[in-house]
């Protein structure tokens, strides 16, 4: 299990690398190519197949793939380990949130999805998704990296435990600055509807003052 320099988790997992996305701004994809590996979803076993943490930890189980493009036994497997360490939190994340509806996730999974703009916001539909799980798991929202202005609007609309926003990065061609009021934007939201919100840490610089780095209750 390795220590993870996201900020807002303890250890990252990564059974899975890969992803049939294609984002200008993934910085998951540029690793893959470091490596010389493909970037075609793949199995690692050698990643799943390391100890888990003594301690209750935060882990988030694939910053290097998608898990909609995961194949079923990928998810058998990963779940079999989870559900041996019920000691700690498993976050999951997706572009695309209907797979959250494909698979039961146990109550120690919080699921999240990553939107970079009000347009990817208001194409996602969380409702179901909260509905056919029962409402045993924590909903989370990422948006990261912030590409653009998200108003209030778009997001009460969605029913979430928490919310992260962080900035592009690396050194692409284009590469997005976020304005302080799109970020204002999140901080008044997150707010007013009293939802726990981590602004990750190269935002600093940025937002004014101190980081809001605040997480759900477990």
């Amino acid at each position: 299990m390795n220590k993870t320099k996201i900020d807002w988790a303890d250890y990252t997992w990564n059974p899975v690398w890969g992803c049939l996305n294609y984002c200008s701004y993934c910085y998951a994809r540029k690793t893959a190519v470091r490596f010389g590996e493909s970037f075609e979803p793949h199995w690692k076993e050698k990643n799943f197949s390391r100890s888990m943490p003594k301690k209750p930890s935060f882990i988030f189980v694939n910053s290097m793939s998608d898990i909609a493009y995961w194949k079923d036994e990928w998810f058998v497997d990963v779940f079999h380990k989870i559900d041996h360490n019920p000691q700690h939190i498993f976050l999951f994340l997706t572009k695309e949130e209907w797979i959250y509806n494909v698979w039961y996730f146990s109550e120690n999974c919080w699921l999240g999805v990553t939107a970079t703009t009000q347009e990817n916001l208001l194409d996602l539909s969380w409702l179901p998704c909260i509905d056919d799980t029962e409402g045993h798991n924590k909903y989370f929202l990422s948006i990261e990296p912030i590409l653009g202005p998200i108003g209030r609007a778009s997001l009460s609309y969605h029913a979430l435990d928490w919310v992260i926003v962080g900035a592009e990065t690396g050194n692409r061609k284009g590469r997005v600055i976020p304005k302080l009021s799109w970020l204002q934007m999140i901080v008044d939201f997150s707010y007013h509807e009293n939802i726990p919100l981590w602004m990750k840490d190269n935002l600093r610089g940025i937002w004014p003052g101190e980081l809001i780095q605040e997480r759900p209750s477990t």
